[in-house]
């Protein structure tokens, strides 16, 4: 897994996005809500609501978001397109399946607000890490076997294709059965800029990390 890269922030996408009032009065938690919710939701009713942008930006933003993190996975490799389609929608699941809550929002002298978030972090990658590693020293035996018995070897591109099916059912099998932590919370910066709002781009990062155990899956791929 060494030449896999880490997993990327795909809300980060999101810091762009601007409030500059456009006549409606500005809402910083359902701002929030409005950015969470498209990026992990696929859900863009408080995107346009908030008069974030339109159904149409919303879209592209969030398949944006999700093919940097396929592309992240996938990078200096190369699958075929069924794979990285399956990858895609596997991804999209992961994304549904995070659990957070919009807080109460509070107004600073400076103008900015703070928002509350309540969320709980799922345990997804850490097992599927166990899954992958179980599975991928079964398969590198049979290699090991088949190299022995003069049986047809794979090609460096079957090989490839197998791993990272083996990596994409273990993400799988550990959705299906994917826990919590207990509830906990973020407090998340919307800033004043002029007149326009903004996320905090250091909460956001922070915002993922806790949304998902994502250091045990990086650090796996250091490996």
């Amino acid at each position: 897994m060494k030449n896999t890269k880490k997993i990327l922030l795909p809300l980060l996408l999101a810091v762009t996005l601007l409030f500059g009032g456009c006549g409606k009065k500005f809402d910083p938690g359902n701002y929030v809500k409005a950015l969470l919710d498209n990026s992990y939701k696929n859900d863009s009713t408080a995107f346009v609501e908030q008069e974030v942008g339109t159904k149409e930006q919303a879209e592209e933003l969030y398949n944006e978001g999700i093919k940097n993190e396929v592309d992240a996975m996938l990078s200096q490799t190369s699958v075929s397109d069924g794979l990285a389609e399956e990858y895609t929608s596997l991804m999209k699941d992961i994304f549904k399946s995070v659990k957070y809550t919009i807080g109460e929002s509070k107004k600073q002298d400076d103008g900015s607000y703070e928002v509350e978030v309540t969320y709980e972090k799922m345990n997804i990658f850490a097992p599927a890490v166990e899954i992958y590693m179980d599975n991928l020293n079964t398969y590198t035996e049979e290699i090991a076997a088949a190299t022995e018995d003069t049986t047809e070897i794979p090609s460096e591109e079957e090989i490839n294709e197998k791993i990272f099916t083996i990596l994409k059912d273990a993400l799988k099998q550990s959705l299906d059965n994917v826990t919590y932590e207990g509830e906990a919370t973020i407090t998340m910066h919307v800033e004043l800029n002029g007149n326009m709002y903004s996320v905090n781009e250091e909460d956001l990062k922070n915002m993922e990390m806790a949304l998902f155990d994502i250091d045990a899956f990086n650090d796996a791929l250091s490996q």
